[in-house]
């Protein structure tokens, strides 16, 4: 099966995309399912792509150079508006393009002063996951990691000059409906065909779900305020019903607390700016629902917030990983490599830490984590990226756009802003769907900024007679 899947890659590759262009360019609706696909493949990572180099039993969350579908679509897309550059006013440099690559650069230095390997230590060997092998693979491992930023780089690319047409944005905000509606299925089915108790449908646990879940259903929450036809209103009421009802099945504590935080901010931010009887209903009718749905599960949600966990003793043992990162760091110069944290764990870091902490496991929280796999100047990258991403959408938000656009930029602001609060004390950020959804709202937010000041300058203009 595995040879199969290889073939199949290969001529999907060679022949597919060729010949995707080809249909995607002649015919418009094409081009619209495969954009589509692409966002919907990157909920169902483990069905659509393929790894090479493949280390499953490594704890870390991206576990081999993976090429996906998506990636596929996402070349298609690019074929056909290099074909048609003109009318989607490509090449040209899109916002952000600068600090991918300096993102990109931090991750192959880590990897070029990451050491070959690692012994592997007899207690890991002996650990209940059992580590079969007998080295540490630490020239390998930060490969990983980088060739997903180079794919997420490659998807913005895709998304960004698509949306020069920002009628396009229709067809972008349809594909995340779709991929948080398919997912509110697998939940339903998991839940009640099969008994899950918590439940993750396509992800690895259920906080990633929750995650992805609440990232979700903002964006879709704040496209609902601005949409006024029938089709698109009932669709997203059904995504955005489905992501929260998913969200309380995962039982979630983070995964609620963002979801909230989520739609509150985007009703604060666009909420008085799309008064109408149409909101007004919608607003009731979802108020009165959540309330009946949070009654009906208070009891398992009660005991999962106060009685079955520690909340604060969750976070006290959470913060060895974080102290490990820092002495990561101040070690080495570009860090241990990125994706190597749960190696040089296992290594020394862990016992040096606290010699009753248990080593392997990655730091949960994303700016320590990058700190101890990409030393400080990966760090400062990380935080230029994402200063200049938010310092990009706050204009837009604030007083240049509205309607449609201003309400999807806000929603995959705050998108991102909810991804980030969870990846303060969870192993979010990584995890496949969420960090390409990421990308997704990235690329929304450049594009539409790009075209807000094409049509700002064309009116500055002076009309010549």
């Amino acid at each position: 099966m595995s040879e199969l899947k290889y073939v199949i890659f290969f001529l999907a590759t060679f022949i597919g995309v060729p010949v995707g262009i080809l249909f995607a360019y002649r015919f418009p609706v094409v081009l619209k399912g495969v954009v589509v696909l692409l966002i919907f493949t990157t909920v169902i990572p483990d069905d659509t792509s393929i790894n090479f180099y493949s280390r499953e039993f490594y704890f870390a969350l991206t576990k081999g150079i993976e090429i996906s579908l998506g990636d596929l679509c996402a070349l298609v897309i690019l074929g056909v508006i290099f074909l048609r550059r003109d009318e989607y006013r490509a090449p040209g440099i899109p916002p952000m393009s600068f600090f991918f690559i300096v993102v990109i650069a931090s991750g192959i230095l880590s990897w070029i002063f990451a050491p070959a390997s690692i012994v592997v230590p007899e207690a890991a060997q002996m650990h209940p996951f059992f580590l079969p092998y007998d080295i540490f693979e630490t020239r390998l491992y930060p490969l990983f990691e980088t060739s997903k930023w180079i794919r997420g780089f490659l998807l913005f690319l895709a998304l960004y000059y698509y949306l020069r047409k920002v009628k396009n944005l229709d067809t972008v905000v349809l594909g995340v409906a779709l991929a948080a509606v398919y997912l509110g299925y697998v939940v339903l089915t998991d839940r009640y065909i099969h008994g899950i108790h918590r439940v993750k449908a396509t992800f690895q646990h259920p906080n990633s779900l929750a995650t992805y879940m609440a990232m979700s259903g903002t964006f879709m929450f704040a496209i609902l305020l601005a949409e006024k036809r029938f089709f698109r209103v009932g669709l997203l009421c059904a995504g955005l019903g489905l992501a929260g009802l998913s969200v309380i099945m995962t039982i979630s504590r983070g995964g609620l607390g963002a979801l909230i935080i989520g739609l509150g901010l985007a009703f604060l931010l666009l909420g008085w700016r799309n008064i109408s009887i149409k909101n007004g209903f919608l607003l009731f009718l979802g108020g009165f629902a959540g309330v009946l749905v949070l009654a009906a599960a208070a009891d398992t949600l009660l005991n999962r917030f106060v009685g079955e966990q520690d909340a604060a003793g969750d976070l006290e043992y959470r913060m060895y990983y974080n102290n490990q990162a820092k002495l990561m760091a101040s070690e080495h110069l570009f860090g241990v490599g990125m994706g190597n944290f749960s190696a040089f764990s296992w290594d020394q870091y862990a016992a040096r830490v606290d010699p009753d902490n248990p080593p392997g496991t990655p730091a949960h929280n994303i700016w320590f984590l990058t700190l101890g796999e990409t030393g400080y100047p990966g760090l400062i990258a990380f935080v230029l990226f994402w200063l200049r991403f938010f310092t990009m959408s706050a204009p837009l938000i604030i007083w240049r756009l509205r309607g449609m656009p201003l309400s999807a930029v806000t929603g995959s602001a705050l998108l991102c802003l909810v991804c980030h609060v969870q990846s303060m004390v969870q192993l979010s950020f990584r995890q496949t769907p969420i960090f390409f959804l990421m990308m997704i709202a990235i690329a929304i937010v450049a594009a539409l900024k790009q075209n807000q000041s094409r049509r700002d300058k064309s009116e500055s203009e002076p009309i010549v007679p």
